[in-house]
């Protein structure tokens, strides 16, 4: 980045964000000479992560535990061996994070923002970096979740955004229906494209691109996606304020939506009756898919394409409920199969970390064509 950290001593987090949206700025000329997105120019990147813990000035035990442990994964502790992670507080809600690749002589800086249980890591480095240093970090400390929203949360979050239309897309259909496995990528630039990939083949986005205007031309160029990142790419000179309301509203509005579908109650009350008891606040996840039937074979896909991974252990319990282990989270959670719908529901000790990683592989490497809904359900026996 461009800044350095005593640039943003004695800043809140709005002025933070202020002094990186200078570093996307273009003057009037340079706006109109920047006809396509992309290259090599830097852009400014948001990632909104949901933790279970501190973990702000931890990072360094944290890295440190995860190279003790017998049970690490080999490229966890291979990467923790082989960078040094820096961390300087700014102020209570924020830190300054560096993260050097003694191979390449190179240091790459991140800003660290905490917000109620959710943490915003902001950078301006070239997306190559940001993805072998900081998105290696969120990844292998179990701790750290990146947000996940839904095809349909993520068009939502990105109609809201005032003055802004849609400029670009990418969309995915992949499904293991038996007569049509296959999987689909769509690029288009039109909202009717994006509306078509959607109707012809169901393929569903995963990241949109806007234009947002201001006083009234084309003023700002951004994106999100559904992976919890969002990004800022050129911002015209005198519209930094409104770009950095738009960065700041449209992540707020990721962790609200993200809450919305795997937030856990852990507040279960159990009420006793003469005929029995009820559980208030059980909370499941179901992943359905409206126009689909049936599916015979299910339970075998998923053992094979989801539960065959390192990162569960399961047991059965009849022939279509799972008592599932994420190793990575160090919780369980139950799977019912209710063919042609799946549904978790969680346990005593389950958070969002391991609902939302269950539900992002089976939408990213299952089966893109389910949707999902939480239900606050009240048992009673």
């Amino acid at each position: 980045m461009d800044i350095k950290k005593e640039e943003i001593e004695g800043k809140d987090v709005r002025g933070v964000v202020r002094e990186l949206i200078d570093e996307v700025t273009k003057t009037e000329k340079e706006a109109k000479e920047k006809s396509t997105r992309g290259g090599k120019s830097p852009d400014l990147k948001l990632y909104v992560v949901d933790t279970s813990e501190e973990v702000l000035g931890q990072l360094n035990d944290l890295a440190t535990s995860i190279i003790d442990s017998d049970s690490s994964k080999k490229a966890a502790k291979n990467f923790f061996n082989s960078h040094i992670i820096s961390e300087y507080k700014i102020s209570s809600d924020i830190w300054w994070v560096e993260i050097k690749t003694p191979r390449y002589e190179r240091t790459d800086d991140f800003i660290f923002v905490k917000r109620d249980d959710s943490i915003w890591i902001l950078t301006t480095e070239l997306k190559d970096w940001a993805e072998d240093t900081v998105e290696n970090i969120i990844k292998y400390m179990p701790q750290m979740e990146r947000v996940y929203l839904t095809s349909d949360d993520l068009e939502d979050v990105m109609d809201s955004i005032i003055d802004s239309e849609v400029s670009g897309f990418t969309a995915k259909y992949r499904s293991q229906h038996q007569e049509r496995a296959a999987t689909l990528r769509f690029h288009g630039a039109e909202p009717d494209d994006m509306k078509k990939a959607e109707e012809h083949f169901q393929a569903t986005p995963t990241r949109i691109e806007f234009n947002q205007r201001n006083s009234p031309s084309t003023a700002i160029q951004g994106s999100g996606s559904n992976d919890g990142i969002l990004t800022v790419e050129s911002v015209r000179l005198g519209s930094e304020g409104k770009a950095t309301d738009t960065l700041l509203d449209t992540s707020k509005d990721f962790i609200l939506v993200d809450s919305k579908r795997y937030e856990v109650n852990t507040d279960s009350k159990v009420r006793f009756f003469e005929s029995g008891f009820s559980i208030d606040e059980f909370t499941s996840i179901e992943l359905y898919d409206p126009e689909r039937e049936s599916a015979e074979n299910l339970r075998e896909e998923i053992k094979s394409e989801i539960l065959s991974k390192n990162q569960y252990q399961y047991g059965r319990w009849g022939e279509n409920t799972f008592f599932i282990h994420d190793k990575n989270h160090g919780e369980i959670f139950e799977l019912g199969i209710e063919s042609p719908e799946l549904v978790l529901h969680a346990r005593e000790a389950t958070t969002a970390l391991s609902l939302r990683s269950f539900c992002k592989s089976v939408l990213d490497e299952f089966d893109s064509t389910y949707s999902i809904r939480k239900k606050e359900t009240e048992v009673t026996l």
